[in-house]
């Protein structure tokens, strides 16, 4: 993808990422304050949404946008298992590796360079299931 191209090691960090975010931040804090899995996640996204209103005070732009993409990335994550069987989280993180592995092939073997190289990868996101 035109990020930089993905390796293993990236995949790999993705995916530890992804899985503490639902095992810590679902899973875990769920049980601890002795919430539903769905009230967890409503919270969760609910900071988020608050969060990022006041993240535009950020001093440094550059931080800022690591914040706001790592906070936007979660957000994405938790909306996905939203009504989701949590239990099945993990094949939820294989597919998005795999999307995200894909996007990288998909990029660099068949569409880089093309004048519309984003337009054509934006058309094979939205072919893949996620």
């Amino acid at each position: 993808m035109p990020l930089c191209g993905f390796n293993q090691k990236m995949l790999d960090g993705l995916r530890a990422f992804n899985e503490g975010l639902v095992e810590h931040g679902l899973i875990e804090r769920s049980g601890r304050k002795q919430q539903t899995i769905e009230d967890m996640l409503d919270a969760e996204l609910a900071d988020m949404r608050r969060f990022l209103t006041k993240t535009s005070t950020i001093n440094d732009p550059r931080v800022r946008k690591v914040v706001e993409g790592l906070t936007i990335y979660a957000q994405g994550v938790y909306e996905l298992m939203q009504g989701q069987d949590v239990s099945m989280y993990k094949e939820m993180v294989e597919t998005l590796n795999h999307l995200m592995n894909g996007m990288d092939s998909k990029y660099y073997s068949d569409l880089e360079g093309k004048p519309d190289d984003m337009q054509q990868l934006v058309r094979y996101i939205d072919a893949q299931r996620v």
